[in-house]
């Protein structure tokens, strides 16, 4: 009877499980789903929110940025004034000051017209504009401070509305000195806030935004909606309860709702804020939010739907359960068989009760499995385990597939295999309980295990190397505690390896030098930037050495997991430093002694040393050369002067020169001379030495007494030293520039006679008479030159015609025909020339000379009182 009662209710109740299970899925899964898209949108809300603070603070910040700028550069104007003040004792005033393109048109931008006001050191407005100032703005604190501080600094006053404009104004001052620094008035600038927010578009906000500017100290805002400014003290906001960068509005101002956000400026007790639309900054949220509940109702109906789908056929699922629950254990059986070789070993009992079980038939295997055991898939199937592998219970095998198969754990495991056909390997296999026996799954790791012990190997060579290293090293773990040491480490330190592990290594630092290391450490975990430091080294021994200490963090994707340095025992180094530190000073003392400029550039064209007389030469003309290239420092046009002296010292030449240098108005000569620095091979030039030294004076001198022994001294004309320099410059030039030049020697007719007869008074002052009759003839480009006694010399340069110079020869002997008066003497002379042309023969300038000597002895032969031009006929002498 109650058998009969309960199995009635039992089918029931799994017939109402059966029916009832999918829709309550359905509901849990539609709960869910909702659940996750309200939670969705929530989490949007405040993302978009989160981001239209963002903006706006994004927008604060160029603002506070923007009026930070125009501040600073009122500010600087402050500054400019009170130097040009100085400068001018005084005398400078506002119109001057800010007159177009002049000293405040540099700074701030001439639409501003600024209110500005230049009181005296009694607190008088000596001078104001674009401002009405009250005539007792000297009673103010701002003015008492400056007079009693003279500390150069601005002072910004607390925004104010002032009285007279009704204009919220900062003002910025700045101490004015006299000539003997006592206080000599203010200076100071008003700024309306209202010109930070004016130009607000550059903030890219949208329509209905609010640009606002508010006084932290007095509440007095200003702003900007569109077009409408807001000029306000009643705007008071206050910081939101679950973000530090948001500000609410306690009292809106306009009906339009905003998100508003800061961004102070300290030194001027301002606050720039911005707000923008809650319209425009939740619009994409509300549009995703629609999504969200479109999409979500679309998947409630699709999974309803699919939820009767199930329903309709759930009885037909039901009919092949069995039947898939026998596929499914297949299937997890060969999807845990995903090694190379596969057996499926079914279990074989005994006889005898309880039927244990004493061997294992292959059921199944693949072609790999087949290969690993050398014989075909065909032949081995049904064959039992224990009689194709006596091993297998012998190496305890059989028991492992027992207790797999009785406690339905898998196992895992890898082992060298000598048993099987072939070589020794290494397998690594796997062992799952299935339907009355275990499926073994196996893969060849030979190749694994090698790579392993090789890496083994690897690891062993590398330690002999890190303990082969000239270096220290350290290894330690995310803690920082020391985990390994080399060899070098226990040489330098003194330390062994016991001794060091762990955070006993830093006892091997100096206890001076132990704090500041521990800080940078810190530092560097903190940061994981690499760390380079120089410490002291204090061995057991009582002997204190020098290390430079190099540690870097190991990490792998971002993560930290050790650190690893280097220790570099650098006494000698320091030692040597130090003494060619010592060296170095000695030779600026020698060099500073010296009044020649000297320096030492490297291969790169940097200057690395100059003594204190090349510092003077940099320091007229405002230069710091130190560490900068040779073009750098003189500039292009001397660089290209001296560029090919540099390549040839630098390919080994040791040079001599002059350097011509106007750079500070005036002409100066320089004697340069470069020596090359080789390198230790002596060979390779690493830099070369310059030593400069001005020779201006020395040159002039030079030159003046050259001048001078080129003059003949009774004429004033060139003598013969001068002339015949002049013949080869000019010769030079015709043979460079294609060009054809003359040249003329003449003698004064029945000179001797004239001065045998008057006395030699009466002859050279003839002589001066002719010279300067002759100067007066010739062209002021010709040169004239007495050679001596009463021959004369002329150069034509750039004659262009042959007949041009002959004619000047002829107006020369007109010229010499009238009478000469010396003092009341009265002595008619002529004069004889020979002229020559030349342009670009080979011959020398004797040899130009002598042709026109010929021609002048031709014209002597001629009479005299004549010229004869050209080539020279050869003269025949009597025999």
């Amino acid at each position: 009877m109650t058998r009969i009662a309960i199995s009635p209710a039992l089918r029931f109740l799994r017939r109402l499980y059966r029916w009832i299970l999918l829709p309550v899925f359905a509901l849990a899964l539609l709960a869910t789903m909702w659940t996750a898209v309200v939670y969705q949108v929530g989490q949007e809300r405040q993302n978009a929110h989160a981001e239209a603070v963002l903006r706006s603070q994004s927008l604060a910040r160029t603002l506070a940025e923007h009026a930070t700028h125009l501040l600073r550069q009122t500010d600087h104007a402050t500054q400019l004034f009170k130097l040009k003040y100085e400068e001018t004792g005084g005398a400078l005033r506002l119109a001057e000051f800010s007159r177009r393109n002049g000293l405040l048109d540099s700074l701030l931008p001439t639409r501003l017209e600024l209110p500005m006001a230049l009181l005296d050191a009694h607190g008088n407005v000596v001078d104001s504009m674009n401002g009405y100032f009250a005539p007792g703005i000297g009673q103010q604190a701002f003015f008492r401070t400056h007079a009693g501080t003279p500390e150069d600094t601005t002072l910004v006053a607390t925004p104010v509305v002032e009285a007279a404009t009704k204009k919220w104004q900062i003002q910025l001052s700045r101490r004015l000195n006299a000539r003997d620094g006592s206080f000599a008035g203010v200076f100071l600038i008003m700024i309306d806030p209202a010109i930070f927010v004016e130009d607000y578009d550059r903030l890219n906000v949208e329509d209905l935004g609010a640009v606002l500017l508010v006084s932290r100290d007095s509440g007095l805002s200003t702003g900007r909606v569109d077009e409408r400014l807001i000029i306000s003290d009643t705007l008071d906001f206050s910081p939101a309860t679950d973000s530090a960068d948001e500000l609410l509005l306690k009292q809106p101002f306009d009906a339009v709702e905003r998100i508003y956000s800061y961004r102070d400026l300290p030194r001027y007790g301002l606050t720039a804020v911005v707000g923008i639309t809650s319209r425009e900054a939740l619009t994409r949220f509300t549009h995703q939010r629609n999504v969200y509940f479109g999409a979500c109702t679309v998947a409630s109906l699709l999974v309803l739907l699919f939820v009767g789908l199930l329903m309709q056929q759930a009885q037909r699922l039901r009919r092949s359960a069995r039947q898939v629950s026998e596929a499914q254990l297949m299937l997890r059986a060969a999807a845990n068989a995903s090694l190379d070789a596969v057996f499926l070993l079914r279990a074989c009992r005994a006889h005898e009760k309880p039927h244990p079980i004493v061997n294992f038939t292959f059921a199944d295997l693949n072609e790999r499995g087949a290969q690993l055991l050398g014989r075909s898939r065909d032949e081995l199937l049904g064959l039992r385990a224990l009689d194709v592998l006596p091993a297998l219970r012998e190496r305890g095998f059989l028991e492992k597939y027992l207790r797999v198969l009785q406690t339905g754990l898998p196992l895992e495991e890898e082992f060298e295999a000598d048993f099987l056909p072939g070589p020794p390997r290494w397998l690594r296999h796997q062992i799952v309980a299935i339907d009355n026996g275990v499926a073994v799954t196996t893969r060849d790791i030979t190749a694994r295990k090698e790579s392993e012990l090789a890496m083994r190997k690897n690891q062993a060579e590398l330690a002999a190397v890190n303990d082969a290293s000239p270096l220290g090293m350290i290894r330690a773990d995310r803690a920082g505690h020391c985990t390994y040491v080399n060899r070098t480490f226990e040489a330098i330190t003194g330390l062994t390896r016991e001794q060091a592990l762990g955070d006993a290594w830093m006892d091997a630092v100096h206890p001076n030098d132990r704090q500041e290391l521990t800080a940078s450490l810190q530092r560097m975990a903190e940061t994981r930037e690499p760390l380079q430091d120089t410490v002291r080294c204090l061995r057991p021994d009582g002997e204190v050495t020098w290390i430079s200490f190099k540690v870097a963090a190991m990490t792998v994707d971002g993560k930290l997991y050790g650190y690893v340095g280097t220790l570099d025992d650098i006494t000698l180094i320091r030692k040597s430093l130090m003494a060619l530190r010592e060296s170095e000073a000695r030779l600026r003392t020698i060099t500073d002694t010296l009044p020649a400029m000297i320096a030492y550039i490297d291969f790169e064209e940097i200057y690395r040393f100059h003594n204190i007389a090349y510092e003077r030469e940099f320091n007229r003309a405002g230069l710091h050369v130190q560490g900068k290239t040779v073009r750098e420092t003189i500039g292009e046009e001397r660089y290209a002067f001296l560029a090919p002296y540099i390549r040839r010292v630098l390919c080994g030449e040791t040079l001599s020169f002059e350097e011509e240098d106007s750079s500070h108005g005036y002409e100066r000569t320089f004697e340069v001379v470069y020596i090359p620095q080789h390198d230790v091979d002596g060979i390779t030039v690493i830099g070369f030495h310059v030593m400069r030294q001005d020779i201006t004076a020395q040159k002039r001198e030079k030159q003046r007494l050259l001048k001078l022994s080129q003059i003949d001294a009774l004429t004033g004309l060139t003598n013969r030293a001068g002339f015949l320099q002049k013949l080869h410059d000019a010769m030079a030039a015709c043979r460079e520039n294609a060009s054809m030049m003359a040249v003329m020697y003449m003698d004064i007719d029945r000179f001797k006679p004239v001065n045998d007869t008057y006395g030699h008074s009466v002859g050279d002052a003839l002589l001066k008479s002719f010279s300067a009759r002759l100067t007066h003839t010739m062209r002021a480009s010709d040169t004239i030159a007495r050679l001596g006694g009463d021959e004369f010399t002329i150069i034509m340069e750039r004659v262009s015609r042959t007949e041009d110079a002959a004619m000047l020869a002829g107006k020369i002997v007109s010229a010499m025909q009238a009478p000469f008066n010396l003092d009341g003497t009265v002595v008619s002379v002529s004069a004889s020339i020979g002229l020559t042309f030349y342009s670009d023969e080979d011959m020398t300038p004797a040899e130009l000379l002598n042709r026109a000597d010929v021609l002048l002895y031709e014209a002597k032969q001629a009479g005299r009182n004549t010229f004869r031009a050209g080539p020279p006929q050869p003269v025949v002498h009597a025999a």
